[in-house]
């Protein structure tokens, strides 16, 4: 086929002259959201949740005397501990019911439920 039609506007061309064996393509392609699958969302999640954690702090020698003296001063009293507990900060209202220093348990009460924390585990008490 001879071109002799200026330029590439198809509208110009003559239907006769254009080749109909042209592919189609992949047409309308619906949109579809990142998380389409059951295990995207498990696995954002998780990798959202693995994120928010922490390291467990580090204290010196004398942090932790610090800390030991003052459990033992204010057992059977309300306090506000400062403790990590599985990669999160928690921040808890509750008063000390006994202290296991064979084990380094901690024992606190909330409302009616008793709390076993590690002492290792506690870096503030106010």
């Amino acid at each position: 086929m001879k071109c002799t039609y200026e330029g590439f506007d198809y509208r110009k061309i003559p239907q006769q002259d254009l080749n109909s064996n042209i592919p189609k393509g992949r047409g309308m392609i619906k949109w579809a959201p990142f998380k389409t699958m059951p295990e995207q969302y498990e696995r954002v999640s998780y990798m959202i949740e693995e994120q928010a954690k922490s390291d467990p702090p580090t204290l010196d020698n004398e942090t932790i005397v610090m800390l030991e003296e003052q459990l033992k001063r204010n057992i059977g009293e309300s306090v506000l501990l400062r403790y990590w507990n599985d990669g999160y900060e928690v921040f808890i209202e509750c008063k000390l019911e006994y202290i296991d220093n064979r084990t380094g348990i901690i024992i606190v009460s909330k409302e009616k439920e008793l709390l076993h924390i590690k002492f290792e585990h506690i870096y503030e008490i106010i």
